[in-house]
């Protein structure tokens, strides 16, 4: 018996789905995209421009992530939301919150890709921006036409294609934050789940992005938030170790 084979993070079942939908967008998008794409960073190498909750700032940065994802920005109709109910909850003494509120709509009317945004995103900037990936993920599979909008999974495949595209440190790490505050006036906590795949599929995800572009210790990793970091570099060890996987090194 062999104590050290490494383990996989997720089950059989999203393990056989994430390879699926991989081969599926490797198919659909082509082998040279995944293999020229670029491994979109949190740094001011790709994201130099200050940017706050007004309009323009939050266009300037939505047309950044569509160069990265190789969306046409004149295709996008930008609009903005806000959800109140956010800034009034730091108003209470006490407050604490587990949930998974809206923070990003699309919809395709009149051959433009609407996307709308809430604005309080803002102040955190890797959520923001892992919204914009996966609005514009739906540009890329719905918008195209490349998938229907029936299929049971399409938000997730959404977020898949996120990594895809090289936007996964951003939409990984914003799949689970925890905020915590204390001030003179109040304190309190709030949990937020964001995107539709776990911090455990993310990692092996992000791992099968890794192995079929044969990185084995790829140092973007250093900037994955601690959990997905551990589950990706688990995945990695693990399909090293065993290449049980369908998915074949491009």
């Amino acid at each position: 018996m062999n104590w050290f084979t490494p383990k996989c993070p997720v089950n059989d079942d999203d393990k056989e789905w994430l390879e699926d939908c991989f081969l599926w967008l490797v198919e659909e998008f082509g082998a040279d995209v995944l293999r020229d794409v670029q491994m979109i960073l949190p740094t001011e190498e790709f994201f130099p421009e200050h940017f706050s909750a007004e309009k323009e700032d939050l266009q300037n940065l939505v047309n950044r992530v569509c160069a990265y994802m190789s969306v046409n920005p004149e295709l996008i109709e930008l609009n903005l939301f806000s959800d109140k109910n956010n800034l009034l909850r730091r108003d209470l003494p006490m407050f604490e919150s587990s949930n998974s509120g809206a923070v990003g709509t699309y919809q395709k009317r009149r051959g433009k890709y609407i996307v709308s945004l809430e604005t309080t995103q803002a102040a955190n900037p890797t959520n923001l921006i892992a919204t914009i990936a996966h609005e514009l993920g739906h540009a890329k599979l719905l918008g195209e036409n490349r998938l229907d909008a029936d299929y049971e999974d399409h938000e997730s495949l959404t977020d898949l294609t996120t990594v895809f595209f090289g936007m996964g440190i951003f939409t990984a790490n914003s799949a689970f934050v925890f905020q915590q505050w204390t001030d003179t006036f109040s304190q309190g906590w709030q949990a937020t789940t964001h995107g539709y795949l776990s911090e455990e599929m993310f990692g092996y995800a992000l791992a099968l992005f890794a192995f079929l572009r044969g990185e084995d210790k790829p140092e973007w990793t250093n900037y994955l938030e601690t959990n997905v970091r551990s589950y990706c570099k688990g995945s990695l060890k693990y399909l090293a170790k065993t290449e049980n996987t369908k998915l074949k090194k491009l």
